[in-house]
C-alpha cells in the first residue's frame, strides 16, 4: 500500500447513512472502542495458542473493519480468521496480528485528526 493510498473509505457508510455524519462518528467511535479489546484478546490467544478464540475474535471486528472500508486491515482480519480457524500458517499469526494492531492504532490516529475524536 501506498504512503499516499487512502487508509479507509466511508463511502458505504454515507450511503447507508444518507451522508449523516453523526451515525458515522458514532461507527467510528464503536470500531475505536473495539479496538481495545481486539488487541488485548488477540494477544493473548495467540500466547496461549487458543487459535479458535483468536479466530472468533478476529471474525467479530471484521464487520466494522469492513464498513470503514479499512482494506489493508480487512485483509489482515481475514487471514486471521482463516489460518486460526483452519490451523494454518500459524508462524504467520504473530506477524499478521502485529501488523493489523499497527494499522489499528493508525486509523484511530487519523480518525482522532479527521474527526476531532479523543
Amino acid at each position: 500500500m501506498s504512503e499516499n493510498a487512502p487508509k479507509f473509505d466511508l463511502a458505504f457508510l454515507n450511503k447507508i447513512s444518507g451522508g449523516d455524519m453523526n451515525f458515522i462518528k458514532e461507527m467510528i467511535t464503536t470500531f475505536k472502542e473495539m479496538a481495545p479489546e481486539f488487541k488485548d484478546n488477540s494477544f493473548r490467544f495467540l500466547k496461549d495458542e487458543n487459535y479458535e478464540a483468536l479466530s472468533r475474535e478476529a471474525h467479530r471486528f471484521i464487520p466494522g473493519v469492513s464498513f470503514l472500508g479499512i482494506k489493508h486491515l480487512e485483509t489482515d482480519m481475514i487471514l486471521i480468521e482463516q489460518y486460526a480457524k483452519n490451523l494454518t500458517n500459524l508462524d504467520e499469526l504473530p506477524v499478521l496480528v502485529e501488523s493489523a494492531v499497527f494499522k489499528i492504532n493508525e486509523i484511530i490516529e487519523i480518525f482522532n485528526k479527521e474527526f476531532n475524536l479523543n
